[in-house]
């Protein structure tokens, strides 16, 4: 556990991210870690999400081995409460450790410096960026520190001996040669490597197809991959360091699935990009190549203007099971103010090749932007409609329809910020971010509210949005009302007798938790909506209110339930809002943004804006 004497002692973290671990390799560490390993440094590995160690056994860990170096890897911004907790009792317990912060965090560069306590923030890419570092503080002890070396380092934060903040500029990026080699030994060593490799039967995108449950694929494991670095798009509310768009080299990819193969049988991926397609000369080199391995995947981050008929059924004939978009919203104008350059016909053609093509996929929202209104709102609803209809089965297990949540380095959060709806000091922005701490996308209880409705209405949208959906399909395909043993068991043995619920459902219904459980999406349950459609229809809108009262009522304190039903009520008397110019929230806020002041402003502008 101690590292051998004379020798920088470096330890990289993962945080906490979601409520359970993420089967989500932490590449970004294994990468660092790597590109010390080339520099002759043996970085130690405490992967703190995938074993959930408690705090007082993380704080023993460290007091034990007393670091040199912690870099901790804050993978998104909903990570800071926990990394300023780490961070303080690491101060305590190792007072000679540099503090290292890298992850899509570090955008919150200044919050981190000033009230966390982090030496260094690492800006994007963090193989070169941190191997400099490392090589910088290998001959630094603190708390001596060298500005002029510093400023030298591409890819840094810090504060200077006068107090402002210091961004030493980006880093050249990789070439996509080297971007993506994981060495999942560093899994098998210090976390859990059984983690990570799984049982692809617990996905319903996998359990659906027939090849399956070919014999030759018993026993076989599952693994998440990526083959690209980057995305062609720059949608306003998505915080990206990467500029530009990096397609792995096939042969790389192939070699690494070969590799798994052959060390753990793994038999299914899932390539989790996060924009798998937009290349198409790798996309059909990938398609030949992977045929060959006959290995069963699903496709994560493809645009809709990435697929066509053809392409899609290349794409099943190799062995893709399922492809998941982010379509997000019906309406041309919200595709407008999210510069998701796509348009409306672009998300009407995938999703309806994807069901020509026998391809699972599910429909992703997201809800509230700013110039979201009733009239976009039905306009999502009329494509939710169009797109679904012609399923096999009802959608409503296959919506995932998610509130806006505003992170840091995006449009949307510096929207928020000139409207005051997150403050424009470090503490005032360190309250949302503690706010937004530990939680998903999923969870709508701590959204911003951008839109010109009240807070009850903007909640009533996702459920009017599922049962019209929902209300939709059965008209159209002559679904019968749900039958009185239907009821008994939804109603009756579901709240008696869940585990006796749980054996009346298929395999293949049960497998939607493993979709929910890591909230990457936030699906709805279906039964009240059906009820809903078949026997009160025309008393929906009453029914979806009290609904949400009751919800609302029992997850807000008394007084705020009291204002937000207050607000609600004055919001039928208010006038119409002025008409909204549709065009990129960005341009917007680049009308919006004055120039920087101060060097800490200069320093946090490129931050704050993203690539």
């Amino acid at each position: 556990m101690t590292p051998p004497p004379g020798t920088l002692d470096i330890v990289v973290c993962t945080t906490p991210i979601r409520p359970v671990p993420s089967v989500y390799p932490p590449f970004g560490s294994l990468a660092v870690i790597q590109a010390l390993r080339r520099r002759g440094y043996d970085p130690y590995f405490y992967d703190i999400d995938c074993l959930r160690p408690s705090f007082e056994e993380v704080e023993r860990f460290f007091r034990e081995r007393q670091p040199d170096v912690v870099g901790i890897s804050a993978v998104v911004s909903t990570a800071y409460a926990y990394t300023k907790r780490l961070a303080a009792m690491l101060r305590r317990a190792c007072p000679k450790a540099w503090i290292v912060v890298g992850g899509n965090l570090a955008a919150s560069a200044e919050i981190l410096h000033r009230l966390a306590g982090v030496d260094f923030c690492v800006i994007g890419e963090g193989e070169t960026v941190g191997s400099n570092l490392i090589d910088y503080l290998s001959r630094h002890p603190k708390p001596e520190r060298d500005e002029a070396a510093l400023s030298a380092i591409r890819g840094l934060t810090f504060l200077r001996s006068d107090g402002e903040l210091a961004f030493t500029g980006y880093e050249t990026a990789l070439p996509a040669e080297e971007v993506f080699d994981p060495d999942f030994g560093i899994l098998k060593r210090y976390s859990r490597i059984e983690h990570f490799i799984n049982d692809p039967l617990t996905r319903t995108d996998f359990l659906q197809d027939p090849r399956t449950r070919q014999p030759h694929r018993a026993g076989q494991r599952m693994v998440t991959l990526v083959s690209t670095k980057g995305c062609v798009a720059r949608c306003t509310f998505c915080h990206r360091w990467d500029k530009g768009y990096r397609a792995v080299p096939v042969p790389r990819i192939i070699e690494v699935v070969r590799r798994l193969k052959r060390e753990h049988n793994v038999g299914f991926i899932q390539f989790s990009d996060e924009n798998f397609g937009s290349d198409r000369r790798q996309v059909d080199a990938f398609i030949e190549a992977i045929k060959q391995e006959d290995v069963l995947y699903n496709l994560g981050g493809v645009r809709v203007r990435s697929v066509d008929p053809e392409r899609l059924k290349r794409l099943k004939d190799s062995g893709c099971v399922a492809i998941y978009y982010g379509i997000e919203t019906g309406s041309p104008a919200i595709l407008e103010m999210m510069e998701k350059k796509a348009a409306l016909q672009d998300n009407i053609n995938a999703a309806n090749w994807t069901r020509e093509a026998g391809l699972y996929t599910i429909y992703q929202y997201v809800l509230g932007m700013p110039g979201e209104t009733d009239r976009t709102i039905r306009e999502t609803i009329e494509f939710m409609k169009l797109s679904t209809e012609k399923l096999k089965s009802s959608p409503v297990e296959l919506m995932s329809i998610n509130y806006i949540q505003a992170l840091p380095g995006t449009p949307v959060y510096e929207y928020a910020r000139h409207l005051g709806l997150i403050g424009k000091s470090p503490a005032e922005e360190e309250r949302y971010l503690e706010l937004i701490s530990d939680t998903n996308a999923g969870d709508e209880t701590k959204f911003l509210n951008f839109t010109p409705h009240d807070y009850l209405t903007v909640q009533m949208w996702r459920r009017h949005m599922t049962l019209e959906t929902v209300h939709h399909y059965r008209r159209v395909n002559k679904v019968p009302p749900p039958s009185l043993k239907d009821l008994w068991r939804e109603i009756v043995v579901k709240s008696l007798d869940y585990d006796a619920y749980a054996r009346s459902k298929s395999r293949y219904a049960d497998t939607r938790n493993d979709y929910t459980k890591g909230s990457y999406f936030n699906l709805q349950t279906g039964f009240y909506y059906h009820v809903i459609s078949a026997f009160f229809y025309p008393l929906r809108a009453p029914l979806i209110f009290l609904w949400i009262l009751r919800q609302e009522g029992r997850r807000l304190p008394f007084r705020v339930f009291l204002g937000r039903v207050r607000e609600h009520a004055a919001a039928k008397f208010r006038p119409a809002p002025p008409p909204i110019d549709y065009k990129s929230l960005r341009a917007i806020m680049q009308g919006l943004s004055s120039a920087p002041l101060t060097p800490t402003e200069t320093a946090m502008a490129p931050l704050r804006a993203g690539r």
